[in-house]
């Protein structure tokens, strides 16, 4: 039988595996757990680096948040005004083409400067609702940090709805107005160029006394064709069905102005609590 004897390590054998044994000395003890710290630090730092980043981010989104509708409670504040003005201008417009309408559908004697008055005051008014913190907000993107989901979805539905009336309002106006109603009165030649003391607009009231003024005090204006018409002509019937087709254009205004305005200080009011909540 043959036995298996280990080998004996030699001097040199036995200095060549001291060589790879790595005792945790004190010394080395310290500097693993130096080491440890270190890494430990570096890992904190980033984490504290994207925390504040983080922080950073959440409160730019905050202040543009608060900044977008801010802007957009601006702009309803506007947006009322100018609508109310607009619902009074069309009152006064439609009322005028109904009197209009009423005078010249009856047998006379008719009150020509009456007449004329009321019908020069049936004319266009463009309506131009403020969107410039809404057209920002969407060109910015600022939209999206609006974090009321309901909040944000009724905006849009304000301003698409906005931009659909005025869209609207302008046919009726170009159709009814500018087209019907004017080619009645100038293109079939029943009114001539007067100055009217009173037209139911400053700009256009201060226009006329200065043209007044330059003419002269004798200066005597022609007299209107449509009064060497019959009551029952062609040109008075078509000058008819232009001022009640007028006066139904701007009562379709008049529904639509207050009914934007009513929308206006609904959202303006959801805005201001969201923005008190905020605070």
């Amino acid at each position: 039988m043959t036995v298996l004897h280990r080998p004996v390590e030699t001097a040199t054998q036995s200095r060549h595996w001291s060589e790879y044994d790595f005792p945790m000395t004190a010394a080395n003890n310290i500097q693993w757990k130096r080491l440890s710290i270190e890494a430990f630090a570096i890992v904190i730092s980033i984490l504290l680096a994207f925390a504040i980043d983080a922080w950073w981010e959440n409160s730019k989104t905050a202040e543009d948040e608060f900044e977008s509708l801010e802007l957009i409670r601006r702009d309803l504040r506007e947006t009322q005004a100018q609508l109310q003005s607009y619902s009074d201008y069309v009152e006064g417009a439609y009322q005028s083409a109904l009197n209009a309408y009423a005078a010249l559908s009856g047998d006379g004697p008719y009150d020509r400067e009456y007449v004329r008055s009321e019908m020069i005051r049936v004319d266009r008014i463009t309506l131009r609702i403020p969107t410039a913190a809404y057209t920002e907000i969407l060109s910015t993107g600022n939209l999206r940090v609006i974090s009321d989901r309901s909040l944000r979805d009724s905006i849009v539905r304000f301003y698409e709805n906005a931009e659909r009336i005025e869209l609207v309002l302008q046919k009726n106006n170009d159709a009814f107005l500018d087209g019907l109603l004017m080619d009645s009165y100038y293109g079939d030649g029943l009114l001539v160029p007067h100055i009217l003391a009173d037209v139911g607009d400053d700009d256009l009231n201060k226009a006329n006394e200065l043209i007044d003024k330059r003419l002269g005090e004798d200066f005597v204006h022609q007299a209107d064709p449509l009064w060497q018409y019959s009551q029952d002509s062609p040109e008075w019937n078509r000058l008819r069905t232009a001022l009640l087709y007028a006066a139904q254009i701007h009562i379709i205004g008049l529904i639509s102005a207050d009914q934007m305005i009513n929308e206006a200080v609904v959202l303006s009011e959801s805005i201001q609590e969201w923005l008190d909540t905020a605070d």
